[in-house]
């Protein structure tokens, strides 16, 4: 026998004498033990100033990030309405290829409405030839390729007759359409 009775009795399967009622309460009945207490939740509210001061400060700087993407948004519309014009002449000249004089005489003034959007008049609108070039290239940002590439365009195919424009080999119309969107895309406003 064992010096543990009721182990030996619930190792047989045998159930351990119940207590007396008003005994000395060694067994006691489930029914009569209480729930546990559980405590209140965590509140996510952060509980000291430091906390609180960090989280406003997050907010102001997210309030300031959406003004910003805001404001650029806002401010590059011309860009955007730019490159829809310039997708419906890329879509005409690839439906139609010989309209490729009506493309090239179309692609230097929607270089130079752009650039009139981004920057004063008096800076832009007389600006021609080498002067013209000059600008695109010093405003290119990282479309420093594609102003480059404009330089035939606005030195000598904008004041060629349409005749002569619609001998320009498609490879060449390709480089300046490519090349027109870099701008557009990728210059530097004032």
């Amino acid at each position: 026998m064992s010096a543990w009775p009721g182990l030996v009795l619930a190792q047989a399967g045998a159930a351990a004498p119940a207590a007396a009622p008003g005994g000395s309460g060694q067994n006691v009945s489930i029914a009569r033990l209480a729930d546990p207490v559980l405590p209140a939740p965590v509140s996510w509210m952060p509980q000291t100033l430091g906390w609180q001061i960090v989280a406003g400060l997050l907010l102001l700087a997210l309030a300031w990030l959406l003004w910003r993407l805001a404001r650029r948004w806002v401010r590059n519309r011309y860009r955007r309405e730019a490159l829809a014009e310039w997708r419906q002449l890329e879509a005409a000249w690839q439906r139609q290829p010989d309209k490729t004089s009506s493309v090239l005489v179309a692609l230097p003034v929607l270089i130079k409405r752009c650039a009139l959007s981004a920057w004063p008049r008096a800076q832009v609108a007389a600006l021609n030839g080498q002067g013209w070039v000059d600008f695109l290239e010093a405003h290119a940002g990282h479309a420093t390729h594609g102003a480059r590439a404009l330089a035939p365009l606005v030195r000598q195919l904008q004041y060629q007759r349409v005749d002569e424009l619609a001998q320009v080999p498609a490879d060449d119309v390709r480089v300046l359409l490519d090349a027109s969107r870099q701008w557009i895309e990728g210059h530097v406003s004032a």
